[in-house]
């Protein structure tokens, strides 16, 4: 296999990528289609693959772990944000804190992952994702309300948190393609067909709306808004993705799963979460901006060391 074919799914998605944002350069599309686009993406698109692909995946008994990670990963890099923004500003601690938890599974890793690991891959990144989700609308949202600047004194309703989660239909989509799964039920017919049609569109729609948002100039002082999150979700992502994946006693599947997961941007919300609490949207946005060009080259390189383990091992 030629270096070009090997890496096609890469230079696939880069391209789309970029004809996205070469689009808004042209004044073609505006980025709020690529709002558009996301929402489509996050709510249609994305459910449908999941319902197509995880309930007809077996689940092995190695892949049950991979909520946890999805979980525990982002609360350790928040633990490790208490005291790495001790010293900064409320708003910017804020900011940084709920920008430090959260991995932009939906948007991000599933349009590649189904160009190169297939079914499989999408089960395990949606079992990882399940967990990921309780960090994004839990730990996040909690983090952003409890440093907002608008914030006033009392308690986080019950009933919103759980409005949040089950309002959220990727997650409810996980939920149900997961217990679809254990029962042993799988899509099929007129049904099944039915939702191919936005399933094949998820990874064109995902990618055209990254590049649509994406944005390199920024207002005055955003880089020092944002360099905090971001040197410490990348720091931490590179040397705990290298550990996981040479230490880990997990299948080299799931390594490359976590290991990837750890490098990919923050989630879509970290920008409605800005707006609810009274942060900056423009610095909320320019975290995921930075972001998505960087997790790319990384995601590429762990897909590649994945590759060179594959073949020391066979």
């Amino acid at each position: 296999m030629g270096i070009l074919s090997a890496n096609e799914p890469f230079i696939i998605s880069a391209s789309v990528i970029i004809l996205g944002y070469l689009l808004k350069r042209l004044d073609v599309l505006e980025e709020n289609d690529g709002e558009v686009l996301a929402k489509v993406a996050l709510n249609i698109t994305l459910p449908s693959i999941i319902l197509l692909n995880l309930p007809g995946v077996p689940i092995e008994s190695s892949n049950v772990l991979l909520p946890f990670f999805g979980l525990i990963l982002p609360g350790f890099v928040v633990l490790l944000g208490l005291f790495f923004f001790r010293r900064l500003p409320r708003t910017d601690k804020g900011l940084s804190m709920m920008s430090s938890s959260g991995y932009n599974i939906g948007l991000f890793a599933i349009p590649m992952v189904m160009g190169l690991y297939g079914s499989a891959g999408i089960a395990r990144f949606a079992l990882f994702d399940i967990g990921n989700a309780f960090a994004i609308f839990g730990l996040s949202w909690y983090l952003a309300w409890y440093y907002s600047p608008i914030r006033k004194k009392g308690s986080i309703s019950i009933r919103a948190v759980f409005r949040m989660f089950f309002g959220s239909i990727p997650f409810v989509a996980y939920i149900l393609a997961v217990v679809m799964n254990l029962i042993g039920i799988r899509l099929e017919g007129t049904l099944m067909r039915f939702i191919e049609v936005p399933a094949a569109m998820n990874r064109g729609v995902s990618l055209l709306a990254l590049g649509i948002l994406l944005r390199f100039k920024f207002p005055k002082g955003t880089w020092r808004a944002i360099l905090p999150p971001l040197v410490l979700r990348y720091s931490f992502g590179i040397v705990a993705g290298a550990l996981v994946l040479l230490l880990l006693p997990v299948s080299l599947e799931n390594k490359i799963t976590i290991s990837a997961a750890m490098i990919l941007p923050v989630g879509l919300a970290v920008i409605p979460f800005a707006v609810k609490w009274g942060y900056d949207r423009d610095s909320a946005a320019a975290i995921l901006n930075v972001g998505i060009p960087v997790s790319f080259i990384l995601f590429w390189l762990v897909w590649a060391a994945g590759n060179h383990l594959a073949a020391l091992n066979s």
